[in-house]
């Protein structure tokens, strides 16, 4: 189907400043909540042979370590710590405070929101700095992002969904470079770890190793394009390794963008380039393997996702001679068919 232009719902102004003010507050909370992530659990003073020792504990399951008798330098340790996680617990609180205003604002002007369980999952990922750096979100969840990149409401694509769709992006193109040190990127968290922080039900599923469910039976899977194999040793998921069209989600320019939740928190969401997700959509539609059930909505969303691009898009994402050259042999025909329905020619 061709999607014309009127049948979108671009931004209002006010709608888009919204949009930029919830950013804003999401950067000032995220900043605080990864000043708590840095933090310890905990420091306390316990008396051991007739003496005060301070004690640490990293994490809640962590049963503490000495750092040594008291004394004028572990005193100043605790109390800076104390200070430290006062002032980010309130900086926190503020920032929620204020996301809730802005994103109580947003839904008001009927944009783009998701779910809050898949909101949790994206700032947990974002708090451990593995959104945009290791993962993406792909599937109907990536769409919000979409809307917000094209400032306009689509007519169709955005449809509600009850499971959870990433793909594996670390050290490729798509990538953003991991901010943390170097013993933080050899100990970084897990997909499943992250999970496991949330919801301690979660649990690989045997007969699809790709895929975790909770005990709702809520499903979050996790793809990885044959490049990206071996995934690192400590990750529990074990996606197929033969999915070719993973690759071209790697392509391009992905887009990030932070949304409001049903229940008025804000979502962070790094997406794939969307010419190569629209497209991606409507190679699937056409793939012989794939569900028949699922064929309809692939082109649809590649449909409006692409038609979005062509007159939301030109100047991020153009469709021009440059980005046909990019495109992989394997997508080339699926492009071509899209141009010829539309009697559009890729610009010079």
């Amino acid at each position: 189907m061709v999607y014309e232009k009127h049948q979108y719902l671009p931004f209002s102004s006010d709608a888009q400043r919204m949009a930029a003010n919830l950013e804003q507050a999401y950067s000032f909370w995220l900043s605080a909540r990864q000043s708590l992530q840095k933090l310890p659990a905990s420091m306390y003073w316990a008396e051991r042979s007739g003496s005060q020792y301070l004690y640490v504990k990293q994490n809640g399951t962590d049963n503490g370590t000495s750092h040594g008798v008291r004394s004028p330098e572990t005193e100043q340790t605790f109390a800076s710590f104390t200070e430290e996680k006062k002032e980010a617990l309130e900086r926190a609180a503020s920032a929620d405070a204020l996301i809730q205003t802005r994103s109580t604002l947003y839904r008001r002007l009927r944009m783009p929101t998701l779910p809050d369980k898949q909101a949790e999952i994206l700032r947990k990922l974002d708090i451990e700095g593995l959104l945009g750096t290791d993962l993406m979100v792909v599937g109907t969840n990536a769409f919000s992002g979409y809307e917000w990149a094209a400032n306009a409401i689509f007519p169709a694509g955005n449809e509600e969904t009850q499971d959870f769709d990433l793909t594996w992006c670390r050290d490729t193109p798509a990538s953003l470079t991991f901010a943390g040190t170097d013993f933080e990127k050899k100990t970084r968290k897990t997909l499943f770890s992250v999970l496991r922080s949330i919801d301690p039900s979660y649990k690989i599923n045997p007969r699809k190793p790709n895929q975790a469910m909770d005990a709702d039976g809520y499903e979050v899977e996790l793809l990885a394009a044959p490049s990206c194999h071996p995934l690192p040793k400590a990750e529990a998921f074990a996606p197929m390794q033969t999915l070719i069209e993973q690759e071209w989600l790697l392509l391009g320019s992905p887009v990030s963008a932070v949304v409001a939740t049903e229940r008025g928190r804000a979502c962070p969401l790094t997406v794939p380039d969307p010419r190569f997700m629209g497209l991606h959509k409507l190679w699937l539609a056409d793939k012989p393997e794939r569900n028949p059930v699922k064929r309809d909505k692939d082109r649809r969303q590649g449909d409006v996702l692409l038609d979005a691009v062509r007159h939301f898009m030109t100047a991020s994402h153009p469709l021009n001679v440059d980005f046909l050259f990019s495109v992989p042999d394997d997508l080339r025909p699926t492009f071509d068919v899209w141009c010829a329905a539309r009697q559009f020619i890729p610009a010079a």
